[in-house]
């Protein structure tokens, strides 16, 4: 009997301990940032999902060619870096809508009128990069992208480059998020 109430005892106990420690972790800065990253991983995933399964590919490529045109009009300038999420810039409000609903963190624009459509940048880099029609390949190891969406867009991910079998998981991820018709 003395045994059972000792052990029972251990895991009340133990159970305080846990809930006790676990409280402190979650409400103090290392555990803000923890639930912060498990947040922003989990944005960056909704991300990935809307852009390769939700997203209209002929309309982003549309939307992008009609900025590559306003490259060769004068109207945007290239090279550039337009910030959306952060600390946006002023002329994103002109953005075709199409681009601006994928939520990226940026557009960079050439002068031979490529569109880097960047939805994480720094640690991480994935998004798509649109070309214009007729795009000449400016030399032989030059590389669109790491994957064709359709012709002229391409999504490029920094998985491609670290894991051998990472577009088996974006095919999986694609087949499974992609829109029912």
């Amino acid at each position: 009997m003395k045994a059972s109430k000792r052990i029972g005892f251990n895991v009340a106990l133990g159970l305080i301990v846990v809930t006790a420690l676990s409280t402190v972790f979650l409400y103090t800065p290392p555990g803000k940032l923890f639930r912060h990253i498990i947040e922003r991983a989990k944005e960056e995933r909704h991300r990935s999902i809307r852009l390769l399964s939700e997203t209209d590919h002929q309309a982003l490529l549309e939307a992008c060619r009609k900025l590559s045109r306003e490259i060769e009009q004068g109207k945007l300038l290239a090279p550039h870096c337009y910030m959306i999420r952060y600390k946006p810039s002023p002329e994103i409000t002109r953005f075709p809508q199409v681009i601006l609903d994928i939520d990226p963190m940026f557009i960079d624009t050439w002068p031979d009128g490529r569109i880097t459509v960047g939805m994480m940048g720094g640690i991480h880099h994935y998004g798509v990069i649109a070309y214009p029609e007729n795009y000449e390949k400016p030399s032989d190891d030059f590389k669109f992208g790491d994957r064709e969406l359709l012709p002229g867009l391409w999504y490029y991910n920094d998985g491609y480059h670290e894991d051998p079998e990472f577009g088996k998981k974006i095919d999986e991820l694609i087949e499974k998020h992609k829109k029912k018709k």
